[in-house]
């Protein structure tokens, strides 16, 4: 990867004050990302509402449990630390900590609020990690809205303007982004009258019925979206938002990995339009799922994920971690569909499954492992459109 800035090389060296600068899109990919952190079961004050100062986050016999399963543990950590030491970011206190992960609701929800002594908060909810659950959710979106983690979104929004004074911003990475917006516009008037902005971090867009609401009307000029240059996630499904481009020094779906995206000074670099993959890709999908009802929309998701479950896995990464034996599974449990079915199938799966790597590689190139992979994918999508 590139030694280009990034929003960790922000907290690390942006010291001015919330006086001297205002809040802006960068300090929010800060906040939206500490939200990944599994914070400790042993600091029942995070979940209340006066908190803690960040700073109390800082023990070592914690980091592994906090970061081990992300994206990028080392750079999250860095992160973290890098909040704790800079001024601009002192004081701050991490409180209403909530994490819900309930397969049988299909429910993968987390928050927390960040309250600043310059008198604002800052919402922040979780986006999606690897877990079938999680990603199974997210596509739930194209045929339901809303899904249960946007009702508990729009729950934990009143929750923290009843319980906190002051100006509210909301904002999230992946799903957290979709959450934000949708927590924003659907959380009481009060509450809505309160949120200064939304940004939203290369989150997935909404069904059509949404965006056509009053509600969502009421919110669109606060709405702050940005995606890299090669986004699938932040163009998944009907968007109406405006959004901008930021430059990124990864490639195609790796390009959801924030560490990459590139700021310069005290803002992201931006770009004039998305990439041509990022088009095609997102339009391909896009066009399967919408020419359909939404009952259809429904059937091709719940084929999609028992292919996923038929593995037996609980995370895309296992499931990429082991590609000689769960290919097999995954052809046979598909063969039954019909050709639609069978088209929307293999191209969703080669999709996310190449994005799977994203976790445990935030780094990885097309090296012969990622050849290998991108190879199996091929003969396999060609089975199974037979």
């Amino acid at each position: 990867m590139s030694d280009s800035p990034n929003f960790l090389t922000y907290a690390q060296t942006a010291f001015d004050s919330f006086d001297e600068r205002p809040f802006c899109a960068v300090d929010s990919l800060v906040f939206a990302w500490l939200s990944y952190l599994r914070l400790p079961d042993d600091m029942p004050e995070l979940e209340g509402w006066r908190g803690l100062d960040v700073r109390e986050l800082l023990r070592a016999e914690c980091y592994r449990d906090m970061v081990g399963d992300l994206w990028n543990p080392e750079g999250s950590l860095a992160l973290l630390e890098a909040v704790a030491a800079n001024p601009r970011y002192r004081g701050a206190r991490i409180c209403g900590y909530r994490a819900v992960n309930d397969v049988a609701m299909t429910e993968q929800f987390a928050a927390m609020t960040l309250r600043f002594p310059a008198g604002f908060s800052y919402v922040s909810f979780r986006g999606t990690d690897s877990t079938i659950v999680g990603w199974k959710e997210d596509f739930n979106m194209a045929f339901r809205c809303p899904v249960p983690a946007q009702e508990s979104a729009a729950r934990y929004v009143d929750e923290a303007a009843d319980a906190i004074d002051g100006p509210l911003l909301c904002g999230g990475h992946s799903k957290g982004g979709n959450l934000a917006v949708y927590g924003a516009a659907m959380c009481s008037s009060g509450a809505r009258n309160r949120i200064e902005r939304v940004f939203s971090h290369d989150g997935p867009g909404f069904v059509e019925e949404f965006l056509n609401g009053v509600a969502f009307a009421s919110l669109s000029g606060r709405i702050d979206k940005t995606l890299p240059q090669s986004s699938i996630f932040g163009m998944m499904f009907e968007t109406q938002e405006d959004y901008a481009i930021v430059e990124s020094t990864e490639f195609s779906l790796l390009q959801h990995n924030p560490f990459s995206w590139v700021v310069d000074g005290c803002d992201f670099v931006y770009c004039e339009r998305l990439s041509a993959g990022a088009r095609y890709v997102d339009g391909s999908i896009r066009e399967m799922l919408l020419a359909v009802s939404p009952g259809e929309r429904e059937r091709f998701v719940e084929a999609l994920f028992s292919v996923f479950e038929a593995t037996g896995a609980e995370r895309f990464a296992d499931i990429a971690g082991n590609m000689r034996e769960n290919l097999p599974v995954m052809l046979r449990a598909a063969q039954g569909f019909d050709k639609d079915t069978r088209h929307f199938v293999s191209q969703t799966i080669a999709a996310i499954l190449r994005c799977a790597l994203l976790p445990k590689r935030p780094q990885i190139d097309m090296s012969a492992a990622g050849k290998s992979l991108a190879e199996q994918l091929e003969a396999w999508q060609s089975e199974l459109l037979r």
